[in-house]
């Protein structure tokens, strides 16, 4: 298909197909618009898949999200756990604070999902779209804008035109790169690990953070009992380290680490390592073209919120679009895709420094300062509206939120 000036292929072209793109293209897609979605993957075939160390925490107002795209039914029943209650609390004190949906009055806080079960039901859903169109291993090589179109050419050679492109291709976008878009990235000189682990005791839905010294030790309870999914931040020495262990050893590392709170560990999967940083882009609009997810911005995985931050931005940027096109108004304009940028930019920056924040805070090893976390934790444990308010905005039920997110309230 080729696109001359003029010319359009789709309203939306649609670059990254994870879950934060795939999302969005459901959204479109649904709501009537012509829609291509690339990505630079290769189309994984279900049977060939396998196991995915990456994990999601997914809060209520995601759930909407994905409702709303018609993928959350299409989730295997089998992939998603949920979790009731959580416990953090510090290594170097005896300051911690739990906190339980019942306490107002929800069935559960969240959900832990892998990954590609996710991309799956997206994808089965995206699949049935007679509207949308995708394609697999295509890279995007070049962006021109038209007056009142934008031309991608890929690295194969083929060419489209549509009204409005978006970028949702990770951290290491290639479309933000050939929109000349900056990408101001803060390295935390840590790496995570994670890995699916089987503990001698049951997880009771529960979701557990431990605050080290060089970083946050979460245990995510998994659809198993017995099975948590395990993310390990720290310093990229250390990280590599526990690698080499053999499995005993690891084991024993792992379970002293987490004060054997789930009891020892039986099994683990291969670790996966990726290297942690903040980012931000400096826009996350162009005329034509706008950025969602981690290709707009990457937050410490410390309260797993990267995922719903993404899935946010798709909502918040469809709402956008669709209003425009319902209004008669070109929705690749800058000052319609303004609007979806003054509604995110501020609330993910937001999140950004309290993380950084946190994680500073916890890292602190001056006594004083040791203290004051330790009572902070404890104060705010006795106090239910403080504790419930940060529950309710953590969860997804508060907040400036998108109004495809409100079905649950």
């Amino acid at each position: 298909m080729i696109a001359t000036a003029g010319k359009v292929d789709a309203d939306v072209i649609v670059v990254g197909g994870g879950i934060i793109g795939g999302t969005f293209a459901c959204l479109l897609g649904q709501a009537g618009f012509k829609v291509i979605l690339l990505d630079s993957g290769i189309r994984q075939v279900k049977s060939l898949k396998h196991v995915d160390a990456r994990i999601f925490a997914i809060t209520m107002a995601s759930k909407q999200i994905l409702k709303k795209a018609d993928a959350w039914h299409r989730l295997r029943e089998e992939a998603i756990a949920c979790f009731r209650k959580i416990h953090v609390w510090d290594e170097n004190g005896a300051g911690e604070i739990n906190f339980d949906s019942a306490a107002i009055c929800q069935p559960t806080m969240g959900y832990i999902i892998p990954h590609q079960f996710i991309v799956d039901a997206l994808e089965e859903k995206l699949l049935g779209l007679e509207n949308v169109r995708c394609l697999w291993s295509v890279s995007p090589a070049f962006l021109k804008e038209e007056a009142d179109a934008i031309l991608l050419s890929t690295e194969n050679g083929l060419q489209f035109g549509a009204r409005l492109i978006v970028a949702a291709d990770g951290h290491n976008s290639k479309l933000r790169a050939l929109a000349n878009i900056h990408y101001k990235k803060h390295d935390y000189k840590q790496s995570a690990l994670s890995c699916v682990v089987t503990t001698d005791l049951s997880h009771g839905e529960t979701a557990r953070q431990r605050f080290l010294q060089q970083g946050p030790l979460a245990f995510l309870p998994m659809r198993d009992p017995c099975q948590s999914a395990v993310v390990w931040s720290s310093s990229p020495e250390h990280i590599q380290r526990l690698c080499k262990l053999d499995k005993t050893a690891f084991h024993l590392e792992l379970a002293a680490a987490f004060a054997h709170e789930l009891g020892n560990i039986q099994k683990s999967s291969k670790p996966s390592v990726f290297p942690l940083s903040r980012a931000e882009a400096d826009s996350y609009t162009r005329p034509r073209l706008a950025l969602i997810g981690d290709s707009a911005h990457t937050v410490h995985p410390l309260a797993g919120l990267g995922a719903n931050l993404g899935l946010l931005d798709a909502a918040a940027l469809a709402e956008v679009v669709v209003d425009a096109a319902q209004r008669g108004r070109d929705p690749g304009r800058l000052q319609v895709l303004r609007r979806y940028e003054r509604r995110r930019k501020g609330a993910n920056k937001s999140m950004m420094y309290l993380l950084d924040g946190l994680k500073h805070l916890f890292e602190n090893q001056f006594q004083a300062v040791q203290w004051l976390r330790n009572s902070g934790l404890d104060v705010v444990d006795s106090l239910p509206f403080v504790k419930h308010a940060v529950l309710r905005r953590a969860m997804g039920l508060t907040g400036d939120l998108p109004d495809i997110t409100r079905g649950h309230h």
